[in-house]
């Protein structure tokens, strides 16, 4: 494919994107940022003139050879479907399934040693894909999904949550940042006390911090101890239906203070102003998990999909799983 037909495809995409919901992570100017503009593209199903389905998609080169994988910093990408108004459940299906095997026969073609993709909540039958041998794990988030009367909101969390988000309310100051390398420095604390490397660099968290910040899209908190030191961080994006908990945590020696659980709690009711769900990003860490819950978020499922092409992949991923059973 030509540079120029790359180009029309996403702009195609975008007046798609400009009269359909999409969420945040599937955006044009999300994908720029942190793909890069040259390594992602998008298929695009056709009806009647017109596109009714996308899938955007990021490349990555590994050594086993070309992956389609999830982009960093973002919950899901695969299929976005524009259902036809009035469709019933059988015609529904049908049209999935037809769009399923399109895009399929286009993963297909590319000659990938692995497709994965992590589809959004609303994407509820993984079926066509499971004919076409691709494998699905599902993966959970958690979401308030009303936001609407705060102190519903409030009455829904647990006891020890609402104590620990006034406890840190009264032990930091929270702040908005609207300093890029601050909040990374910070936030790279995160990481660092647990020994583990920081997992997207520099360069793109601030492709990342400038593209939210044009589109109107993000907030990045902090809270401040009392003795002025950065006690936690939270960085939120939103698109029209959802308010994402993407990134946070909390400093270093400070976590007896709460101020976490404060930040969060100001992400929430950021998201009963706007009239938006709290969507707190999931994990399949058990006690992540547990305290979304504590805050009330109600367990959403969704589908990481998966097809591996490579027979190096294969045999590779089957000896691991080998020496894992081993070891247990």
């Amino acid at each position: 494919m030509t540079v120029e037909e790359v180009s029309a495809r996403k702009a195609r995409y975008a007046d798609f994107c400009s009269s359909t919901y999409v969420p945040i992570y599937s955006l044009p100017w999300w994908m720029d940022a942190v793909c890069g503009s040259d390594n992602w593209g998008v298929w695009l199903h056709e009806s009647g003139g017109g596109v009714d389905a996308a899938m955007p998609y990021y490349l990555e080169e590994r050594e086993h050879g070309l992956y389609i994988t999830k982009a960093p910093l973002t919950q899901n990408n695969g299929i976005v479907f524009r259902y036809p108004q009035g469709q019933g459940a059988i015609a529904r299906a049908k049209f999935e399934e037809r769009v399923v095997r399109e895009a399929m026969a286009f993963v297909d073609s590319l000659g990938l040693a692995v497709y994965e993709q992590q589809y959004q909540t609303s994407f509820t039958n993984w079926l066509p894909f499971s004919w076409l041998g691709c494998e699905a794990l599902t993966r959970y988030t958690y979401v308030i999904e009303d936001t609407s009367d705060l102190d519903a909101v409030w009455a829904g969390m647990s006891s020890s949550y609402r104590k620990n988000i006034k406890k840190g309310r009264r032990n930091g100051t929270v702040e908005v940042c609207d300093d890029p390398d601050l909040f990374y420095r910070e936030h790279s604390k995160v990481f660092e006390r647990q020994g583990l490397p920081v997992p997207f660099g520099r360069g793109l968290w601030g492709r990342l911090w400038s593209a939210t910040g044009e589109a109107s899209a993000s907030r990045a908190l902090i809270s401040r101890a009392s003795d002025e030191a950065v006690a936690s961080v939270l960085f939120l994006v939103w698109d029209e239906r959802r308010v994402y908990h993407l990134l946070g945590g909390t400093m270093p020696g400070y976590n007896c203070l709460e101020t976490y659980n404060a930040l969060t709690w100001e992400g929430i009711r950021l998201a009963h102003e706007m009239g938006l769900a709290y969507d707190f990003e999931g994990s399949m860490i058990e006690r992540i998990s547990k305290s979304f819950r504590e805050f009330g978020g109600v367990p959403e499922s969704y589908f990481r999909v998966r097809r591996v092409y490579s027979p190096e992949v294969i045999r590779m991923e089957a000896e691991l799983k080998v020496k894992g059973l081993e070891a247990g």
